[in-house]
């Protein structure tokens, strides 16, 4: 099983190259609403859209045009991404069980350097390639770039943006997943919370490091001295750049610590469950805290993690409760979040409440994959005698094929 997967390289284009990109940038916006509003003309006209197909011969026809000379210089293949990520967008807000709405004009800053335009480039007969230390675009040459990591596998398509004062470049690969483990030994459920990102059943905590708290004084600092700056200066820009610069930090910091904390959980574990959050829920009453804890960021990655290393991933129901229940009696409490720690009425068992949050996802978890067969408990060797000491699990065949139909 494949699967495709974005990595993402840091640029150093040089002045031409960077003039290249952001010229690029602007002939896709343009492009896109030139698509956009030809569609919206002949749905006035005779209710009915352009798609892929109809897109693609339209744009051919432009280009004999002098008008639209700019679509020559612009990348064909490039051209027809646009197309198809319009279609994609007008099929989507139109698609039931799809919260999307309509598409809409892209707009784009005129100031210099405030651009966040991106294009795609396709990599047909090779032409997206890596050579000494450089990655070869069509039409824009070698650019050089930071090869942190090899390539996976050859290059499917290139997304060249601008963001937050740097140039990247996602590259799409398919990897190959490793084959599903058919001995499951480790079933861990992760609740998270505020006060700890992640807290699993097995008695691992991983404490938020609140980037942005504390990087708030800072940010606070260049915020007051660009309301002071007059707006369009030479001034006001250069306090905006840092003020993007180091909301870009944080925003790094972020990601960096989701993939660390995802990777641990991917790779110690064979059974992950995790909670379905209703994390834009949660930002309307405690935003600023929930963006960062990095909450749907850490099952986002953790999920695709699991299936490259064979593991099985699972979400209980979002309406399940989980916390204030003690994991020795089963007895739910009800307290305010302040409460940290608590004793059982029934029990008497003082427990912490993320742990024992925790162990409630991990049994609620087990009875789900139990109950819908894609998991089945097995009996280890080594204690067949006392079974009640580990839990073993094996995939099932039922699980398996359950597995196969939802990814086609």
């Amino acid at each position: 099983m494949k699967k495709t997967l974005r990595y993402n390289y840091r640029l150093k284009p040089t002045a031409a190259q960077e003039a290249k990109f952001v010229e690029f940038g602007s002939y896709a916006r343009g492009l896109w609403n030139l698509l956009l509003s030809e569609n919206m003309r002949r749905y006035r006209y005779d209710k009915t859209f352009l798609f892929y197909n109809e897109m693609a011969r339209l744009i051919r026809e432009l280009k004999k045009f002098d008008e639209f000379a700019w679509l020559k210089a612009f990348d064909s293949a490039a051209s027809q991404q646009v197309a198809r990520d319009l279609d994609l967008a007008l099929k989507n807000s139109f698609a039931k069980g799809r919260v999307q709405r309509f598409p809409t004009f892209k707009v784009s800053f005129k100031q210099k350097k405030r651009h966040d335009d991106s294009f795609r480039c396709v990599n047909n007969s090779n032409c997206v390639r890596i050579e000494k230390g450089a990655i070869s675009l069509p039409k824009v040459g070698k650019v050089p770039l930071i090869l942190h990591r090899d390539l996976a596998s050859k290059i499917k398509t290139a997304t060249i943006q601008f963001k937050h004062g740097k140039w990247y470049i996602s590259l799409t690969q398919e990897v190959e997943c490793k084959s599903a483990k058919q001995v499951l030994s480790t079933l861990v459920g992760y609740d998270i919370n505020s006060q700890y990102t992640v807290v699993g059943s097995n008695g691992w905590y991983v404490k938020n490091p609140k980037a942005f708290k504390k990087a708030s004084v800072k940010l606070k600092q260049i915020q007051v001295q660009l309301s002071r700056r007059k707006k369009g200066s030479i001034r006001w820009q250069k306090t905006k750049a840092r003020l993007n610069k180091l909301h870009g930090k944080i925003s790094r910091q972020r990601l960096a610590f989701a993939h660390e904390v995802s990777c641990s959980i991917a790779k110690t574990s064979d059974i992950i469950v995790f909670e379905d959050l209703n994390v834009k829920g949660m930002q309307q009453f405690n935003g600023q805290m929930v963006n960062d804890n990095v909450m749907g960021m850490i099952t986002g990655l953790a999920k695709y993690k699991a299936e490259l290393n064979g593991a099985v991933y699972h979400e209980i129901g979002r309406f399940v409760k989980s916390s204030g229940i003690c994991h020795e009696c089963k007895h739910e409490h009800k307290f305010d979040l302040s409460v940290r720690e608590f004793s059982c009425e029934s029990c008497g068992l003082v427990q912490c409440r993320d742990l024992a949050a925790a162990k409630s996802v991990a049994d609620t978890g087990e009875k789900d994959l139990m109950a819908t067969g894609i998991v089945v408990r097995a009996l280890p060797k080594f204690q067949q005698k006392s079974p009640s000491k580990t839990k073993v699990f094996e995939q099932s065949k039922f699980g398996v094929e359950t597995e196969k139909k939802e990814a086609a």
